[in-house]
């Protein structure tokens, strides 16, 4: 078995969605200085490869907590979508494409994009389901959805429309993965958000388990 990280790096210089505040990653000792080293992190929980719950953006929604385990080891169904043209998919495009997921699945889109992460088409370069499209997936049973991109919807949005969707009918989003060319159609993912209490959100390392 094949364990491919699909996770980006966190660091001080780290692509961050327009208009939040950088990280910092800070050694406060160093074993050559002090005979041990500590870290110091800062940082949001909204950057990076990381999860959204439900309660990120509807009001008594499901947080990390309340999420059960069986939801962040499961199977993952990849949809390449790195032939068209980045932007919106709508359901009868999508629809063909998902004849394998099953309830409690994840569903990742991969469009190409893990390559721009750090230029600025990375912010333009993915697909995302519109909302129909959205729903669709959800009635499928999908427990969440991942992008090789930033977001569930357009960085210039003002709305956040789609994440409405998919975070008021109770599934998470993982934003900013990579390495989804190296997977197959259907793999074994395990998502691991950082466990904090009442979590509305979460850096997360995500590993695909792939057969040899």
């Amino acid at each position: 078995m094949r364990i491919i990280d699909l996770s980006h790096h966190y660091a001080d210089d780290m692509p961050l969605y327009p208009g939040l505040p950088a990280p910092s990653f800070h050694d406060f000792a160093q074993v050559e200085r002090d005979g041990y080293a500590m870290s110091e992190y800062r940082l949001l929980n909204h950057i990076g490869t990381h999860v959204d719950l439900p309660s990120h953006q509807v009001a008594g929604g499901a947080t990390l907590d309340d999420i059960p385990l069986e939801s962040f080891v499961t199977d993952a169904v990849i949809v390449d979508l790195s032939g068209r043209e980045p932007g919106a998919i709508g359901w009868n495009e999508l629809e063909p494409l998902v004849g394998d997921l099953r309830t409690g699945d994840w569903l990742f889109v991969y469009s190409g994009n893990g390559r721009n992460w750090g230029s600025d088409d990375y912010w333009t370069g993915w697909s995302y389901p519109d909302a129909e499209a959205t729903r669709g997936i959800v009635e499928r049973g999908a427990v969440g959805v991942g992008f090789d991109g930033p977001s569930a919807d357009p960085v210039d949005t003002e709305t956040f429309e789609l994440h409405k969707v998919w975070l008021s009918a109770g599934r998470m989003i993982l934003e900013n993965l990579t390495n989804l060319d190296l997977l197959p159609a259907r793999t074994q993912i395990v998502v691991a958000p950082l466990k904090v209490c009442a979590a509305n959100g979460a850096p997360a390392r995500v590993l695909a388990l792939v057969p040899d």
